[in-house]
């Protein structure tokens, strides 16, 4: 089983190279998801709460993911103590269920393990990776789709200041998949990636997933 990272910008299309590499047979590991499994954790809410106060939290107990944006996000000093105080408590955990996840995924003959974690160089989940896929697209590209998600420009720029420089993440990778023009771009470009890398040889009768 080969074991593929995801690398690229805000909005660059990482979730359509993962759903397309999900479609081939891939088993996908997605950390943001993981990220909101762990903030349901009870002592990761108790860590929570003793670094962040009770602001952060709903009347049910529930970590307000939004409240924790507005603390860990900005180009203050405290902004990015903020977020490396959250990332000490957040990334273990999250790495403890991709290795859990990539162990299964390899039980269960999957031909492919896909990492979707923006913040995968940064946690060291990088060095699963057999393969890193940057998906590429410009500034302009990636902005109009965030404005479409309802972001404003100043969240964009403040987001992906938190992220490794787009050119260390294109120069970690062994392949890029483009993703300026129309969807299809995208998909033709995993497709050639896996038929090259990944999809097994000619008489194969293994299970895909």
């Amino acid at each position: 089983m080969k074991t593929i990272g995801i690398l690229g910008g805000i909005a660059s299309g990482k979730s359509a190279a993962t759903n397309e590499l999900r479609q081939l047979g891939a088993v996908v590991f997605d950390a943001d998801k993981a990220g909101h499994r762990v903030l349901e954790m009870p002592q990761v809410k108790e860590e929570i709460r003793a670094r962040f106060s009770s602001a952060v939290f709903d009347a049910q107990g529930n970590v307000l993911r939004p409240k924790i944006a507005e603390l860990v996000f900005g180009d203050t000093d405290a902004h990015r103590q903020a977020l490396a105080d959250l990332e000490k408590i957040s990334h273990p955990r999250i790495g403890q269920q991709l290795e859990a996840a990539r162990k299964q995924a390899e039980v269960d003959g999957a031909l492919a393990f896909v990492v979707d974690a923006p913040v995968m160089i940064k946690a060291g989940w990088i060095r699963h990776c057999d393969y890193i896929l940057y998906v590429d697209a410009t500034r302009e590209k990636r902005l109009k789709r965030a404005l479409a998600r309802n972001w404003t420009e100043n969240e964009f720029d403040i987001r992906e200041a938190a992220q490794e420089e787009l050119e260390v993440k294109r120069k970690l990778a062994d392949t890029e998949i483009p993703n300026n023009d129309d969807l299809s771009q995208l998909q033709a470009a995993v497709r050639a990636f896996w038929l090259r890398r990944i999809a097994p040889p000619p008489g194969h009768r293994g299970n895909p997933r």
